[in-house]
């Protein structure tokens, strides 16, 4: 396993969510992976799910597996190249075919600079990563969960069952048998949990810029709320699972756990704090799925150990780094167009017939007008 250190007291990691590239890879998606790594130098890279857009349609039939090893080769080759430590997450879009996620992970597991968090927290490419000091002792842990699991006895998604919690429990107390003390640590996952609402604001439906909760929270709407930092964007909502499952009050039992991040809805960038924890989002930076615009990046966060209990993070977007220019214009605009979801396509659908209606009544209202100055000419 390769070991991570700080350096000069500080751990720089970097959140890559929803890569979401096919055998095609998109050079925008390429160009900025390759631009934020070498700007940031970031000491670990955290890949938080859907790395394989597995409903592609050139995903569709073939090899799955060769498929899946020429993009995941892509992948691990751009970390390879900058010589970035990864961790790899799943999300609800990677696995398709044979390509199964146990499959992927061997295939990422066999890069040099691959990070492995040991024995799996009850879930495939789940983690707990020890963070040292120079010194020997352990400064930070990066946490990884396994959070769109299937339930037989449930029958539906849940973000992280019990027993993945009992097993967090165990790794957490565990350091601080061995260190005296809880470690400062952050997490990250696919799915967003349901408390990512608390640090919404619910407002009025129509308010302008908010979008409508699913799921338990259908029929409420919502905009950032007040303790969300500076430079955030909230542009669809939050693609919870089914149950809640108690994850949040688990992970801010003991205080160790600074914040938990996720990816999964493309359109958002934000981070804000409830109950002493934050929750936050990192938009998404590939360039073959729906996005951002410009505004696909990547989340930094810095770790240091002389402000314990405290980070910094910020975003770099493909904006920031080529402004706007993209190598595959007419793939980006298409994408930027996208609908988010089935709910979202049904709704665009609508709308476009909606208007279609209204133009058609309009032609025949014009044609009727036209009609009546006619017949008025010849009277």
């Amino acid at each position: 396993m390769v070991r991570l250190e700080t350096k000069n007291g500080r751990f720089k990691v970097m959140q890559f969510a929803d890569i979401q590239e096919i055998v095609d890879f998109s050079p925008d998606t390429e160009n900025l992976m390759r631009a934020v790594l070498q700007k940031e130098n970031p000491d670990l890279a955290v890949l938080t799910g859907d790395q394989i857009k597995s409903y592609g349609v050139s995903m569709l039939g073939g090899d799955s597996r060769a498929k899946a090893e020429k993009i995941i080769s892509k992948i691990t080759s751009i970390f390879e190249s900058a010589g970035t430590p990864f961790a790899v997450l799943f999300g609800n879009h990677d696995a398709f075919g044979e390509a199964t996620r146990e499959y992927q992970y061997e295939i990422y597991a066999r890069s040099p600079m691959f990070v492995t968090g040991g024995e799996y927290l009850g879930g495939v490419g789940t983690f707990s990563i020890p963070v040292y000091a120079p010194n020997g002792g352990q400064a930070f842990n990066i946490y990884g969960f396994e959070s769109c699991e299937w339930v037989e006895e449930l029958n539906r998604f849940v973000n992280v069952p019990e027993r993945q919690l009992e097993l967090y429990r165990k790794e957490r107390d565990a350091i601080r048998e061995r260190e005296g003390r809880y470690v400062p640590s952050l997490a990250f996952q696919h799915i967003p949990v349901h408390e990512i609402h608390e640090i919404l604001k619910r407002v009025p439906e129509g308010t302008p810029g908010a979008v409508r909760g699913k799921r338990p929270f259908d029929g409420r709407y919502f905009v950032l709320g007040d303790t969300v930092r500076p430079g955030a964007f909230l542009g669809e909502n939050a693609g919870i699972s089914d149950v809640n499952t108690g994850e949040f009050q688990a992970l801010r039992e003991k205080r160790d756990v600074l914040g938990l991040f996720f990816g999964h809805d493309h359109n958002n960038s934000f981070v804000g704090s409830y109950q002493g924890m934050d929750l936050g989002y990192c938009q998404s930076c590939g360039f073959n799925c729906y996005g951002p615009g410009f505004r696909r990046g990547v989340r930094v966060y810095v770790l240091d150990e002389a402000r314990n209990g405290e980070y910094d993070t910020y975003t770099v977007t493909f904006a920031g780094l080529f402004g706007e220019r993209a190598e595959r214009p007419l793939v980006k605009v298409f994408y930027d167009h996208a609908a988010s979801s089935k709910a979202e396509a049904v709704e665009m659908g609508k709308n476009v017939l909606k208007k279609a209606a209204i133009g058609v009544a309009g032609a025949f209202a014009v044609k009727g007008l036209i009609d009546t100055m006619k017949n008025g000419r010849r009277d």
